[in-house]
């Protein structure tokens, strides 16, 4: 098989050794690499009774067949581990270049476990591989850390680092690379913490050689300039060149799927307005900031110049203004993105800390909580200062409410108790996103059935079948009524659907933002056949995306899902709205399509993959 290497670098902290490790062609041609990759990783390694912070553990990045290819939206990659906010397998996705340097060093991934005696980082130079003291940079941040490491070894290393959050085991720690992109959800940054891991870096000048290097190119001049043409049509507030995620607002305020004021609101005119792309690319200065070879440039370097908030560097994607944002009511899109880069620079998941901000907001709102818990602070709604501060006191694991909140708000608000539970918008253990469930249902059956990382918007995100207008033709889902989302019918296909989707693409290791753009299954399945010579048909593309799917429910019972866990979904997923777009709408009938779901998926009547289907799918051996 091409475009691998057939080669991991295994990593042990504990007992301070590094070195190579061969992989046969089957691993490649079931899991691909990237988020298959790591859930194999996890399956051979990570035993059952394993724990988020056992040393045990596998923490693996892992970039795909993809990488190196130089096609718009290959610079992705993927790293996957046990949870620290619900305790089952889980993966995330970043871009830059890390990815890129991991596949030129000669790797497929690289597989972290142990735990060191003392802080660390790991250099990887080809086939040059060191453990190295971190002393001097442990208990800096991430952006700092990366500088550290830089210094001391190079300028052409790519990074990944933590800052304090990781450090201090905030359960929502991301993982940051190159100041612009992150390994956001699911608290990874915390597995590196556990470890001792202040980063790595990779620097590599291999190229691993592909099938069809003529293919490669011809796809590739193809893809792009289609990509481009199709941006360049939209108005100037959707075209993500020009503004990023930003769009996003002008997209889903409409149609009722903003989260606002911990998802109690339909509508937030002034927040609407200052969020607006418009306004957004205006106050803060956002220019273009592209992933190499990314022709959408989706990441915007933004500059605050002066004033309390002044700061030049990543602008928050739309997930990141719309829950430190609209899910607290602040209205400033300074102070917003000022507080997103804090979380940036402690390393914490701007979706979680979104969510448990507003919660602790609510929970103030309502008496649990007061000015004797929040040091001071007046945490009311929209207080942009509150806001920012409360960022701070989260990141530096502040004792009192800080270091409850970096617990994340299921933890939290068993601690707290007096009824906060009813407003943990949260399931599993983790803080839900910025699709609003009642803006169309199949987000609710999304978040109570995904198996890859908890309730993820992005590991199943059949959400944009309306919010992004994204459509899998070749599978089935072609023209859909606007209307459907507000129903179960076909839901349980198209969540499957969508579910095996984002597992081919984050194991492929591609942007899916390429496909707001018009990039298509056929395009991924062309490219893989040209890479690997594998001559997968769309079918077989669809096999895969089902098998990663299987082997990450095998995992999530191995360490402990209940089917009861799926049905546990926050209060407020039946609390209706009373204006908007989706105004009295909640997803009655939730409880029958995830049992829908599970007929779909070949599991039985308990969520648990037949033996039936783990035949069918290739996966007989990896049953338990």
């Amino acid at each position: 098989m091409k475009s691998v290497w057939n080669k991991i670098l295994k990593v042990d902290l504990t007992n301070g050794t590094c070195g190579p490790e061969d992989l046969s062609d089957e691993v490649y041609e079931k899991f691909l690499g990237g988020a298959g990759m790591t859930a194999y990783m996890l399956w051979r390694e990570s035993p059952r009774g394993t724990t988020t912070f056992d040393p045990a553990n596998r923490l693996t990045f892992a970039p795909g067949p993809m990488q190196g290819i130089k096609q718009t939206g290959a610079a992705k990659w993927t790293a996957g581990a046990i949870s620290p906010s619900f305790h089952l397998n889980a993966d995330s996705a970043a871009t830059a270049s890390f990815g890129i340097e991991i596949k030129e060093a000669g790797y497929d991934a690289i597989v972290v476990h142990g735990r060191s005696d003392r802080p660390v980082y790991v250099v990887v130079d080809d086939d040059k591989v060191e453990i190295k003291d971190a002393n001097d940079i442990w208990g800096k941040n991430a952006y700092e850390a990366e500088d550290g490491i830089k210094e001391a070894e190079g300028d052409k290393f790519e990074c990944v680092t933590i800052g304090q959050a990781g450090e201090r085991l905030v359960r929502y720690a991301n993982i940051q690379t190159r100041k612009k992109s992150f390994l956001g959800r699911c608290g990874l940054g915390a597995v590196m913490g556990s470890k001792l891991l202040k980063g790595i870096a990779v620097r590599g000048s291999q190229s691993v050689s592909v099938h069809d290097p003529q293919e490669i190119d011809r796809i590739n001049k193809q893809i792009n300039k289609r990509l481009i043409e199709m941006d360049n049509e939209k108005e100037d507030w959707l075209q993500i060149k020009r503004v990023g995620t930003a769009m996003a607002t002008e997209l889903f305020a409409p149609q009722g799927n903003l989260p606002i004021k911990n998802y109690r609101l339909a509508d937030f005119p002034p927040g609407v307005k200052t969020h607006h792309a418009s306004n957004y690319v205006k106050e803060l200065n956002a220019k273009p900031w592209p992933c190499q070879y990314c022709v959408i440039q989706c990441h915007n370097l933004c500059e605050i110049k002066e004033g309390p908030y002044a700061y030049k560097g990543k602008g928050p994607e739309y997930e990141s203004f719309a829950m430190v944002g609209f899910n607290t009511m602040v209205d400033d899109v300074k102070a917003v993105a000022y507080a997103c880069e804090l979380a940036n620079l402690y390393s914490l998941d701007t979706i979680s800390l979104g969510v448990v901000i507003a919660w602790a907001m609510e929970s103030y709102e309502k008496g649990v909580i007061t000015k004797d818990d929040t040091y001071g602070l007046d945490l009311t709604w929209g207080n942009a200062e509150a806001m920012v501060e409360m960022v701070r006191k989260i990141g530096l694991r502040a004792d009192g409410l800080g270091y409850l909140l970096g617990e994340g708000c299921k933890i939290a608000s068993e601690r707290l108790g007096m009824g906060s539970e009813d407003w943990a918008v949260q399931m599993k253990g983790q803080e839900i996103a910025a699709h609003n469930w009642r803006a169309q249902y199949i987000s609710a059956l999304n978040y109570c059935t995904g198996v890859a990382s908890g309730p993820n918007h992005e590991r199943g995100n059949s959400q944009h079948i309306w919010v992004g207008h994204i459509k899998l033709p070749e599978w089935g889902i072609d023209e859909v009524e606007n209307e459907e989302r507000w129903s179960w019918e076909n839901a349980a296909d198209r969540n499957a659907k969508f579910h095996d989707y984002c597992n081919v693409i984050n194991s492929a290791c591609h942007c899916k933002f390429m496909e707001f753009r018009g990039y298509t299954l056929t395009d991924l399945c062309n490219t893989i056949n040209a890479a690997t010579g594998m001559g997968w048909s769309l079918e077989d593309l669809r096999l895969c995306g089902d098998r990663i799917t299987q082997l990450q429910k095998l995992l999530n019972i191995r360490y402990g899902w209940k089917k009861a866990d799926d049905f546990n979904f926050p209060k407020r997923f039946m609390e209706p709205v009373d204006s908007g777009p989706a105004a009295n709408r909640v997803p009655v009938g939730l409880e029958d399509a995830i049992m829908d779901y599970y007929r779909e998926r070949g599991w039985d009547e308990e969520g648990k993959p037949t033996m039936a289907k783990l035949k069918e799918v290739g996966l007989e051996d990896f049953a338990e």
